[in-house]
């Protein structure tokens, strides 16, 4: 199975300590090979694998930033 990179921005973080809880419990998702979060940006950067249901992946990602901020809103970023 091949990995694909996928991008997420995350509206309203606004700490470094966030992220770095957000990072770790994505990261801890089964079929996510990488992810990093760029706090200057407030962009969630991806790799996973290929089989990912976007959907899927964007409810469990909301899911995990709203366990830590409720604030947050993520969004697909465009390419």
């Amino acid at each position: 199975m091949g990995t694909i990179t996928k991008q997420y921005t995350l509206e309203g973080l606004c700490c470094g300590n966030c992220a770095a809880k957000i990072k770790k419990d994505v990261s801890l998702l089964n079929g996510v090979r990488s992810a990093d979060v760029n706090t200057d940006t407030a962009l969630l950067s991806l790799e996973i694998d290929s089989g990912w249901n976007p959907d899927v992946l964007s409810g469990e990602i909301t899911r995990i930033a709203a366990a830590h901020d409720e604030d947050i809103i993520v969004k697909e970023a465009l390419a």
